[in-house]
């Protein structure tokens, strides 16, 4: 039960933190490009291992609370960490608030 508590307050804070992000286009058309997924989507994928989850927040914002599995990778650190991104084909989901 506190597994399945865990996941809805983790899918709810996602989903939250997805819509107050910045403002994406609905669709990909080509590199460098952004998508926005459903809180729905984004479990899936994270369930079948097809992406990875980072929290772009401030790392203090972090350590009070985060989605589950998210990597802390603050947007003012991204230029200097962008070589720990996966390029293996998995989706990289980003959040914010």
């Amino acid at each position: 039960m506190r597994k399945r508590w865990l996941w809805f307050v983790s899918l709810a804070s996602l989903a939250a933190l997805l819509v107050s992000c910045g403002s994406a286009s609905p669709s990909t058309t080509g590199p460098g490009t952004v998508q926005r997924i459903s809180p729905q989507e984004a479990r899936d994928l994270l369930e079948t291992g097809e992406a990875v989850v980072y929290d772009t927040r401030t790392a203090s914002a972090y350590r009070i609370q985060h989605a589950a599995g998210a990597t802390s990778l603050p947007e003012a650190e991204l230029a200097g960490r962008i070589d720990e991104l996966p390029d293996d084909g998995r989706v990289l989901i980003f959040y914010c608030t």
